[in-house]
C-alpha cells in the first residue's frame, strides 16, 4: 500500500503555510505549542479523521490541502475545516482527470465506481484494493459482514501522542478491538479478495436460504390454519363454493319469480283502483249535472214567482182603471182627439176592442203559474234528494278508494322491502362466494410456491456447503499468515531489544495471542511471568511497546510484502521518557529507527514529531527533511507563522 506524502498546505486567514515531507524521514521538532502535532492531525484530517480544534486551528485555519502519491497516482485531497466532505482529485490511467466530492464517513449512495460510498472506500480503491468486508464479530460465522475501513488500517500508521501509553492499537477496548484485530488479520494475510468474496457469497446464500425457509414456513402455517395446506384441499374448497354459488343464484332467481307472482294480486287491486277512480269521476260529473239542474229550476221558479206578482198587479190595475176616460195621453200628456177613434176600437190605443174571454184571465194565469211552480218545487225536491244520494255515493266511493289505495301501498311496500332484503342478502352472498373462489384460485398456487421455495432453499444448502469448503481451502491457503505473525513477533522482540526497553532480553520470547492478538513478553520463555502492554507498568515502557510494535509491523510488512500502508507517523515517540535521564535509550531508539529506515523500510515514509531533533548519521543515504518551529525565530516560524497565541 504505497502512500507517500508530499506537501501539506494550510489556508489560514492571513497566510498560506506549507509543509514539505521528505521521501524517507520527516522530522518535525521545536518547542511546545507551535503546531507540531497539528501537522499529523491535519494529515489524519485529510484521510477522513476528526480535527482537534485547538485555539489556533479554531481562530486561523480555513482549509487544508494534502498532496500525496497513492499507488502510482498523484492525488490531491482538499478539505475545509468543519466540513464532512472532502474533494479528491487525481488523474486516471487513461489520462482523464477526476475530481470527486465525497463524504468522509458513513454510508450513502455510491459516488464512484460500483461500490465507493465514502473517502475510505476511495482510498482503498486508489491503492488498488477492493472494499474490504469482514465479520462484525471475529470468529462468529453468523455475524454479518461489515466494512473494514481505511481508517481502521491507519490506526497502525498514525501513532497519536495521546494514545501511545493508553491504548495499544485499541486491542484492549471491547468493541474497537474487533476492528483492530480485523486489520491485523488483514495485514498478516488472513484476508484475500477471494476469501472476502467467498464469505460475502456464503453470507448471502445463508441469508437467502434462511429467508426462503422462514417465508415458506410462515406461508405453510398460514395456509394450514385455513385448511389450505395442499392444492387438493383448495380444489375441494373451490368445488364446494361453486356448488354453493349455484344454489344461491337459484334461490335468487326463485325469489324474483315469487315476487312477481305475489305482486299479481296487487296488480288486480291497482286495476280496481283505476276503475274506482273512473267511477268517482263519473259520479262527480253526475253531481255537477244535478247541481246545474237544481240551479236552473230554482231560477225558473223565481221567474214564475215574479210573473205571478206581475199578473196580480196587472189584474189590480185593470180593475182600478176599468172604465176610466183619458183626456190626455198618459204617456206624453197631450190632449186626446176623440174623433180619431172608430167605432168598436179603443180611443186610446186605437186597437179593436176584443170581446172579453173567460178562458184567459188573471185568475187562469195565476192558476197556471201556481201549477207550474208546484211542478218546479217537486222537481227541485226530487233533484235535491237525488243530489244527496249522489253525494253520499261519492263520499262512500272516495272512502273505498282511499282504503284500497292504502291497502295497495302497504302490499307493495311489504313485498318490495322483503324482496329487496332477501335479494341484497343473496347478491351479497353471491359476491362473497365469487370473491372467495377467485381468492382460492390465487391461493391455489401458493402450496406449489412453498414447495418450490423449499426446494430452492435445499439447493442453497449445496451452495452453502460448497462455499464452506472453498472458504476452508482459501483459509488453509492463507496459512502463511501464521508465518507472518511469527515474523511479527520476532521483529517486535528485536525492536524491544534494540531500543533497550527495560526488562527485555534476548532470551525472552514474544507470543502473540491468536485470539486477542495482543503480544506478550515471556521472560526467558516463561509463560507464567508473561506481561504485555497493559501490564508493562511505566508510561515510558508502554510508549516503547506501542512504537516498537508499529515498527515491527511495518518492517515485517516490508519484508513479507504484507498490505500495510507505507506511511508511519509517530507523534512524540519518546513520550514519558526524559532524554537527559535516559540518553542511551533515546540514542538506541533513533539508531534502530534509522537503521531499519535505511534497510527494510527504505520504501516507507516516516514522520517523526518530537521536541529535540535527532538526526541520522552523516553517512546516511536517507532523504531526511526536518522542520524546526520556534516562537521568535522568523527563519523557523510556528506552523501558522503569524500566530502567537495559546
Amino acid at each position: 500500500m504505497k502512500i507517500l506524502l508530499e506537501t501539506l498546505k494550510l489556508y489560514c486567514r492571513k497566510s498560506e503555510e506549507i509543509v514539505h515531507f521528505g521521501r524517507n524521514i520527516t522530522f518535525i521538532h521545536g518547542t511546545l505549542s507551535l503546531g507540531k502535532s497539528t501537522i499529523a492531525r491535519l494529515v489524519d484530517f485529510c484521510f477522513g479523521g476528526s480535527l482537534e480544534l485547538t485555539t489556533a486551528v479554531q481562530r486561523e485555519l480555513l482549509s487544508v490541502q494534502l498532496t500525496l502519491t497513492i499507488g502510482e497516482r498523484q492525488v490531491l485531497i482538499e478539505r475545509d475545516k468543519g466540513d464532512g466532505v472532502a474533494k479528491v482529485s487525481w488523474i486516471e490511467d487513461d489520462g482523464e482527470p477526476i475530481t470527486l466530492l465525497i463524504r468522509t464517513k458513513g454510508d450513502g449512495p455510491v459516488v464512484y465506481g460500483d461500490d465507493v460510498v465514502n473517502l475510505s472506500d476511495l482510498l482503498l480503491r486508489l491503492l488498488g484494493y477492493p472494499i474490504i468486508r469482514v465479520r462484525k464479530r471475529t470468529g462468529d460465522d453468523d455475524s454479518p459482514m461489515v466494512r473494514l475501513s481505511f481508517r481502521d488500517l491507519l490506526k497502525f500508521c498514525y501513532l497519536e501522542q495521546e494514545q501511545l501509553d493508553s491504548s495499544f492499537f485499541r486491542l484492549g477496548q471491547p468493541v474497537l478491538a474487533e476492528k483492530s484485530k480485523d486489520a491485523l488479520n488483514f495485514f498478516a494475510g488472513y484476508y484475500s479478495e477471494r476469501l472476502s468474496t467467498l464469505q460475502a457469497e456464503f453470507d448471502q446464500a445463508r441469508t437467502d436460504q434462511r429467508s426462503k425457509t422462514e417465508a415458506a414456513e410462515r406461508i405453510r402455517v398460514f395456509l394450514a390454519q385455513f385448511g389450505f395446506a395442499s392444492a387438493s384441499q383448495i380444489d375441494a374448497e373451490i368445488v364446494k363454493n361453486q356448488f354453493r354459488l349455484v344454489d344461491v343464484q337459484a334461490d335468487l332467481t326463485a325469489s324474483t319469480n315469487d315476487f312477481f307472482r305475489q305482486t299479481h294480486f296487487v296488480d288486480e287491486q291497482r286495476v280496481r283502483l283505476r276503475q274506482m277512480s273512473n267511477q268517482l269521476d263519473a259520479e262527480q260529473e253526475t253531481l255537477e249535472d244535478l247541481d246545474r239542474r237544481v240551479q236552473e229550476q230554482r231560477e225558473l221558479r223565481a221567474e214564475l214567482m215574479s210573473m205571478k206578482f206581475k199578473v196580480a198587479r196587472a189584474d189590480r190595475a185593470r180593475s182600478v182603471l176599468s172604465g176610466s176616460a183619458f183626456e190626455n195621453c198618459p204617456q206624453c200628456g197631450q190632449p186626446l182627439a176623440v174623433h180619431r177613434a172608430t167605432e168598436g176600437s179603443c180611443y186610446l190605443c186605437l186597437q179593436v176592442v176584443l170581446p172579453s174571454s173567460d178562458e184567459i184571465n188573471p185568475a187562469s194565469i195565476s192558476s197556471d203559474l201556481e201549477a207550474r211552480l208546484t211542478d218546479i218545487e217537486q222537481a227541485i225536491r226530487r233533484h235535491a234528494i237525488a243530489r244527496k244520494r249522489q253525494l253520499e255515493r261519492i263520499v262512500k266511493l272516495v272512502e273505498d278508494k282511499d282504503r284500497l289505495d292504502r291497502d295497495v301501498s302497504e302490499l307493495l311496500s311489504g313485498y318490495e322491502t322483503d324482496r329487496a332484503a332477501r335479494s341484497r342478502q343473496a347478491e351479497r352472498e353471491v359476491a362473497e362466494i365469487e370473491e372467495r373462489i377467485r381468492f382460492l384460485n390465487r391461493v391455489k398456487a401458493m402450496p406449489g410456491a412453498v414447495t418450490e421455495m423449499l426446494a430452492e432453499a435445499d439447493k442453497l444448502s449445496e451452495v452453502i456447503s460448497r462455499l464452506e469448503r472453498e472458504i476452508r481451502q482459501e483459509q488453509m491457503r492463507l496459512s502463511k499468515a501464521d508465518e507472518n505473525f511469527s515474523a511479527l513477533g520476532a521483529n517486535f522482540l528485536e525492536a524491544l531489544i534494540a531500543t533497550h526497553v527495560p526488562g527485555v532480553g534476548p532470551k525472552d520470547t514474544v507470543n502473540i495471542n491468536r485470539r486477542t492478538l495482543i503480544p506478550e513478553i515471556w521472560p526467558e520463555g516463561d509463560e507464567t511471568a508473561a506481561y504485555s502492554f497493559f501490564t508493562a507498568g511505566s508510561g515510558g515502557k508502554k510508549t516503547l511497546f506501542t512504537i516498537c510494535f508499529a515498527l515491527a509491523l511495518h518492517r515485517t510488512a516490508a519484508i513479507k510484502g504484507m498490505p500495510v500502508p507505507s506511511l508511519l507517523i509517530i507523534d512524540t515517540p519518546l513520550k514519558n521518557i526524559t532524554p537527559d535521564i535516559n540518553p542511551e535509550l533515546v540514542a538506541a531508539f533513533y539508531k534502530y529507527l534509522y537503521r531499519i529506515a535505511e534497510t527494510d523500510l527504505l520504501n516507507h515514509q516516516i514522520v517523526i514529531i518530537d521536541q529535540a531533533l535527532v538526526e541520522p548519521s552523516p553517512e546516511s543515504a536517507l532523504d531526511f527533511v526536518d522542520r524546526l518551529m520556534t516562537e521568535d525565530d522568523p527563519e523557523h516560524p510556528p506552523l501558522i507563522s503569524y500566530y502567537h497565541g495559546p
